[in-house]
Parts: structure tokens; C-alpha cells; sequence
């Protein structure tokens, strides 16, 4: 691809901060990719990666179509005496016009498969992580890993995930990875040509995609991917699972990625994991911020059997009438 045209895609580029010390020392560069409404998502995962590996050194990439001055405040609050990078990068308006949109995905996905262009010049290797996770663990053994022969190391996407899409996709090795965690070579990515030949299959398959850029990784890099231990992408779907459910988390797990349209910020996602979500969201800058409450009925639904569980019946009894309004008569809010 044109270096000319990358180089194009960027607007403005904002050093936020640089504390690293002078000295030369391992910085792992950590590149995320959002929008203002998935910024607080993304401060909570900066968050619990910084307060879980006090002793590295980062670099945060930050992609976006441009973060609201209160945002950039917040992550200066939350990196406050933090020895560590951040550079904001902003893409033009219209750069991604033409890829397509699927279902509930924003053009935001697409952010990632640029990123190694971008910071091609300045870094061998970066971490990308959806803003939906959160670290518990150490991500050290990360940045001694040898994968000079392969384009990324990913994670494997759970049983149900695989048994649908590989054979969707015409997938042999029977493996698709989740996309949320993606540890990229750099040079090798380009000396592939990688993003130019999603790029192609993209414009060739994405209309026909469950996934588009996750679909289209799998297609492309197949071949190319080192698959890690799923605890550097514990995939846990809240909506998928009864309110009460109780997941066997293993006790290794480094990263939680809370995939599915409920999030654990949303009041409706209740349980262990969203529980425990909370405890790093509470000493952030976005600790005032309330939790999302339920628009739709089928969120109104899921809300009252979490408060029927917490014992708040009364509560319980206004957001199931809630539900059954919305659901039937469409008083008020979207279906």
C-alpha cells in the first residue's frame, strides 16, 4: 500500500504524555482503536493494565476519528505519575467510507488493520486490544515471546464460535482467533502486505461477513497466526449466560474480553465478572460516570432479573411493567 495514502490518513497526531525514563529500557506498545463512546471503555483497560504490571514500561497508541477534550483530561488523571507514553492519532473524516458496515459494528474495527503502517517507523511489535477487557494478570511473558515467523499471535474463539465460522469461512485448520487481541509483528505484516490483502477480501467478502475485519483476518492470516492460551483472551459473552451464572475463571487468566452487545458498564450486565469489572471502574476518572441503564425491552428484561437476584423486588417489579410496555405498547423507548 501507498505509504503516501496512510501517511494521509492521519489528521493530527498528539504526543498526550512521555515519562519513560531517558534510559533505554523494554517499552511494550499497546495500540487501541475507539471512538468517544468506547474512550471509557478503554480507560478501564488501561487502567487494570497499568495497576497489574507496575513494573513495565508502555507506550499507548491511541486511533481514533478524534477523543473530546474531557476524555483526553480523564486519561491524564488516570496515567498521573505513571512512567509511560500516550499518543492520540486522529483520522481524517471519510477515511473508511467505503469499507462496510455490518450490522452493529462501527468503522472502528476497521482502525486496527492500519495500525501497523502507522507505527511501522516506530515500533517491531504492538499489542492491540479491544477497549472491552480487562488485564488481572501480568503481561510480561508477552514481551519476551519469539514469533519472528508469524504475522500476529492471537487467541482461538470459543467451541461455538469455531464450529460455526470455519465452516462458513472454508477455515481447514478447524482454528479461528477472536480479534480483540491481536499481538502484531510489524515488519512482517508489511513485508506481507497484510493490510493491502484484507484490504482485497474485504472489498471482494465483506458484504457477506458475520465479522468484517475479524472474518477477514481468519481468511488472510490463517496460516500466518500464532495461537496462544485463550488466558491472553478469556472471551466471556454476559447476555449469553443466565444472570446467576458463575464462571470457572482460570486462575491464569491475564485478559478478560467481555465480547457480545452487553458490556459490563451496562446495569443490565450484572455477575461475577461485571462485579469484578466494577472494582477497577470505580477507581477511575470515570468512577462518577453512572452505568448505562436499559433502552430496550429486551435489556428492561434482563435488568429486572438481575435486580429480582439482588433482592431489590420492588425495582425488580418497575422494570419488568417497564419491559412489558415497551415490549407491547412501545411506551416511550426503542424497541
Amino acid at each position: 500500500m501507498d505509504s503516501k495514502v496512510v501517511t494521509n490518513m492521519i489528521e493530527h497526531q498528539e504526543m498526550l504524555i512521555d515519562t519513560l525514563p531517558a534510559a533505554s529500557q523494554p517499552v511494550c506498545h499497546i495500540a487501541f482503536g475507539v471512538d468517544n463512546q468506547y474512550a471509557r471503555g478503554m480507560g478501564v483497560t488501561l487502567f487494570s493494565l497499568l495497576e497489574n504490571n507496575p513494573d513495565s514500561y508502555f507506550h499507548i497508541h491511541i486511533f481514533s476519528n478524534g477523543l473530546a477534550d474531557d476524555v483526553k483530561k480523564k486519561l491524564l488523571t488516570l496515567v498521573a505519575g505513571r512512567a509511560l507514553a500516550m499518543t492520540l492519532y486522529k483520522y481524517h473524516s471519510g477515511c473508511f467510507d467505503d469499507m462496510p458496515c455490518i450490522g452493529r459494528y462501527a468503522k472502528t474495527i476497521y482502525y486496527r488493520i492500519f495500525i501497523p503502517l502507522i507505527l511501522k517507523d516506530r515500533v517491531s511489535r504492538v499489542i492491540y486490544l479491544d477497549a472491552d477487557t480487562l488485564c488481572i494478570g501480568s503481561i510480561n511473558p508477552l514481551i519476551d515471546l519469539s514469533f519472528d515467523n508469524y504475522t500476529l499471535c492471537a487467541v482461538n474463539d470459543n467451541k461455538r464460535a469455531r464450529a460455526t465460522l470455519c465452516p462458513e469461512l472454508s477455515l481447514a485448520s478447524g482454528n479461528y482467533f477472536n480479534s480483540g487481541f491481536l499481538y502484531i509483528n510489524v515488519p512482517l505484516w508489511l513485508e506481507r502486505n497484510t493490510t493491502a490483502r484484507l484490504l482485497k477480501v474485504l472489498n471482494e467478502k465483506g458484504d457477506y461477513f458475520r465479522f468484517p475485519d475479524q472474518d477477514a483476518l481468519n481468511l488472510v492470516l490463517e496460516k500466518e497466526v500464532l495461537l496462544l492460551p485463550k488466558k491472553y483472551n478469556y472471551i466471556y459473552d454476559i447476555i449469553a449466560n443466565k444472570v446467576n451464572h458463575r464462571p470457572k475463571l482460570p486462575a491464569d487468566t491475564v485478559l478478560i474480553h467481555y465480547t457480545g452487545k452487553c458490556k459490563p458498564w451496562h446495569l443490565w450486565g450484572s455477575g461475577p465478572l461485571a462485579d469484578l469489572y466494577s472494582t477497577y471502574y470505580l477507581r477511575t476518572p470515570w468512577q462518577s460516570e453512572p452505568l448505562d441503564i436499559p433502552v430496550k425491552h429486551k435489556e428492561m428484561k434482563r435488568y429486572a432479573y438481575v435486580l429480582w437476584f439482588q433482592k431489590r423486588y420492588s425495582d425488580s417489579l418497575m422494570w419488568l411493567i417497564r419491559y412489558i410496555k415497551n415490549k407491547y405498547f412501545h411506551a416511550g423507548t426503542a424497541k
